[in-house]
């Protein structure tokens, strides 16, 4: 190149410090900082789709996970009670029973139609929240008696073996729909239950502290892992596999349950209970306590000591 430029009878240091072969330089540095720059936002783009792609995939295939596990259990929590009241009114039909018996397998007939009620329901209200379409009747209400006659229910069923403990200040008021408040607290001690094994302890725990009514109901059963604790209240979100859970649900209950909460303006949160299990608990705003003389005279309170089966 030098002796080019001296058999041109140019000076090669003259040219490198020439203005135009400096331009020339600059525009050559400004290209490739733009392919470079091109090349970077090409990457980063490609790395973008890639991942919105492969999230997209793996987001549908948790749908249809989803539904396909929504279908098996809506099928079988349909199938059992169904099953289990033809069963019993087959039996009463061809047979000659006492009535000790008849009563037993209406009792029956009447759990598996309360239960299939149940089911029912949550449904429909799962799809009013979802739709935006739910309306409530806000009034005040005495939790204290409102909480003693859900577990008292559950107590009452033969059926469940659990020690229930009830710790639950007296006269505790709160304004809200009895029929959404029912819904959350029947949903929490189900899921309590479901999640526990025989002769286990259910605690429920109701005070005001700070101005505000708090809830807790805890159980002492297998606990909920951490990596799932954020997912449970997820719509059809249930733990583990549909084809090996023996747990009965329609992964719907504890979804209700925060959405109901939220829209009573509280809150949910979900801790692990010692030694062993798991505690929600439940922050309502706006507490308000009650004595004696002013509480609600069409409500009968119930006993406050703990209710044991």
């Amino acid at each position: 190149m030098q002796m080019q430029y001296e058999r041109n009878g140019l000076d090669p240091m003259m040219v490198v410090h020439a203005p135009q072969y400096k331009a020339l330089q600059e525009k050559l540095k400004k290209q490739n900082m733009m392919i470079l720059g091109e090349g970077f936002i090409f990457f980063i783009l490609l790395f973008l789709g890639t991942y919105k792609i492969h999230a997209g995939f793996r987001k549908e295939l948790t749908l249809n996970r989803q539904q396909r596990n929504f279908l098996l259990s809506i099928t079988h929590e349909l199938k059992s009670p169904i099953a289990s009241i033809k069963l019993s009114l087959q039996t009463m039909f061809n047979r000659k029973l006492d009535k000790n018996q008849q009563e037993r397998l209406l009792q029956n007939s009447l759990k598996d139609t309360e239960r299939l009620q149940n089911l029912v329901n949550n449904l429909l209200l799962a799809a009013k929240l979802d739709n935006q379409t739910v309306t409530f009747a806000y009034e005040q209400h005495n939790l204290s008696n409102l909480l003693q006659q859900i577990a008292e229910k559950f107590t009452i069923n033969g059926a469940i073996k659990r020690h229930f403990h009830l710790d639950i200040e007296p006269q505790i008021f709160i304004k809200g729909d009895r029929t959404a408040l029912s819904s959350i607290f029947h949903n929490l001690i189900e899921n309590a239950i479901k999640y526990s094994s025989n002769h286990d302890d259910i605690l429920v725990k109701a005070f005001i502290q700070n101005n505000q009514t708090i809830v807790e109901i805890s159980d002492t059963g297998i606990g909920i892992p951490d990596k799932e604790k954020k997912k449970v209240f997820k719509k059809f979100y249930r733990i583990g596999n549909e084809d090996t859970r023996k747990t009965k649900g329609t992964g719907l209950g504890l979804f209700i349950v925060r959405e109901l909460v939220e829209l009573h303006s509280g809150y949910i949160t979900l801790k692990d209970h010692e030694p062993k299990g798991t505690t929600f608990q439940i922050t309502f705003p706006k507490a308000t306590q009650q004595t004696a003389s002013q509480q609600d005279h069409n409500s009968s309170p119930l006993p406050l000591n703990p209710a044991k089966n």
